[in-house]
């Protein structure tokens, strides 16, 4: 709002006041576990299912924490570990330890972060998501150069586009 930025791209929703948003795509959750793990079966996922404390989270107030609770639909706050990740490269490293299961993005898939890790990814829905927009603030004069970028974002964001 101080002008420093033009443009963001983000993970919505993302509380901010004064600004357009633009909503380019899903990027929806997977189920992240350690090969060979005993904590959960991919195949018959359901959040009522999961280990008390089997849940590994980013720290409190780390909006991918927030997206991830609401677009997995994790409502049991038992199911929650008393340990979090400061980092999404330590959430990786806890589950690669097999110390729990999570929940990444998909944009995280085939990312440098899971290389040379034992962590699988299992598809668990396509209501489970958060959304990935661009934001700007109200009244830009280059408005019209944001939406186009969006819409080249748009088409051209993922696996086979």
């Amino acid at each position: 709002m101080e002008g420093t930025l033009d443009l963001a791209l983000l993970a919505l929703p993302y509380d901010l006041a004064g600004v357009e948003r633009m909503v380019l795509f899903r990027d929806r959750f997977r189920l992240a576990v350690h090969a060979g793990s005993k904590l959960v079966d991919p195949a018959r996922y359901r959040p009522d299912r999961l280990a008390d404390g089997s849940v590994l989270l980013l720290r409190e107030g780390h909006c991918l924490r927030e997206h991830a609770i609401d677009a997995c639909r994790i409502r049991d706050t038992e199911k929650m570990s008393t340990f979090s990740a400061s980092s999404l490269l330590t959430l990786i490293e806890m589950v690669d330890a097999d110390l729990g299961v999570t929940f990444l993005p998909e944009m995280a898939e085939g990312s440098a972060m899971l290389q040379n890790t034992q962590v699988r990814t299992y598809a668990i829905g396509d209501n489970n998501y958060r959304s990935i927009g661009l934001i700007w603030r109200r009244g830009s004069p280059r408005r019209k150069e944001f939406r186009m970028l969006g819409e080249f974002l748009a088409e051209h964001h993922g696996p086979g586009a």
